[in-house]
């Protein structure tokens, strides 16, 4: 009897050392777009699962270290709740950053590269940082100023954004543009309004303000106009029509008990 508790403490602790050998081994992955941000502003990273991998706590990680990133809200890179906070980034900063989820049965480890990038001289922003948006001439359109649902308050509001295009402050007179949360209206878009337009705000964080700016280049496209048929040839010429007119006739008599078939062909043309 003894023996046999001793074999169910056996197979009960290799069940459990199996279990946790499988979740030591992860499934990994990379994120393939890395996200160029702008150095010394605040910045949230978030680790991007599919709805089906969210099957334990998110853990962070800098490079391949085994110490997770901390979680003390006071440290420059902390982890909070599930998100990665660089308050503010710095450049040296720039690299990978993994996020594990892990369970007694399961391990997935995200790769994510980041890279954090000081604005160019004489400009507002850095040509590395910069979010393509295209608009339709001839309508009106909005830009979205992205990734600024991080900073939403316990009212689930955004502080007021500003907006610049080619780093003069731009007028939002509610006539030609309109800012009405994260994203500029813009009213009849021509191709005068391409150009680099930066969004930005500032972030309250344990007291102190920080910058958050993101810079889009709008590349406008021309309207959609459907082909109409053209007529190449003949242009602008009359040519004459002769309508030509067949009738076969077709008789038929009997002669001496004989069939007798005639055809005649009439041909006539009418000019």
């Amino acid at each position: 009897m003894e023996n046999m508790k001793v074999l169910l403490r056996l197979v009960c602790f290799i069940a459990v050392l199996i279990s946790s050998l499988e979740a030591d081994i992860c499934e990994e992955r990379a994120e393939q777009v890395i996200l160029v941000s702008s150095a010394y502003e605040i910045d949230v990273r978030s680790c991007l699962l599919n709805p089906n991998e969210k099957k334990g706590p998110i853990i962070w990680y800098k490079n391949d270290s085994k110490t997770p990133i901390s979680m003390e809200v006071a440290s420059r890179i902390h982890q909070h709740e599930d998100k990665l906070w660089f308050v503010p980034a710095k450049v040296e900063d720039s690299g990978y950053y993994y996020c594990t989820i892990r369970n007694s049965t399961y391990c997935l480890k995200i790769k994510i590269t980041t890279k954090f990038v000081q604005h160019e001289p004489n400009l507002c922003y850095n040509r590395e940082a910069i979010f393509t948006q295209r608009l339709p001439v001839a309508a009106d359109g909005q830009l979205v100023c992205p990734y600024m649902e991080f900073f939403k308050d316990e009212k689930n509001e955004l502080p007021k954004i500003e907006w610049h295009k080619d780093c003069k402050p731009l007028l939002l007179d509610n006539i030609n543009f309109t800012g009405v949360t994260d994203r500029l209206i813009i009213a009849n878009v021509t191709a005068a309004h391409n150009g680099k337009y930066t969004c930005g705000t500032f972030y309250t964080y344990l007291g102190k303000q920080y910058r958050i700016t993101r810079v889009i280049e709008l590349m406008t496209i021309e309207e959609y106009k459907p082909l109409r048929p053209v007529i190449v040839s003949p242009a602008n010429e009359t040519m004459e029509a002769g309508l030509v007119l067949k009738i076969v006739l077709l008789s038929c008599g009997v002669q001496d008990g004989i069939e007798d078939w005639h055809l005649t062909s009439l041909r006539h043309l009418v000019m």
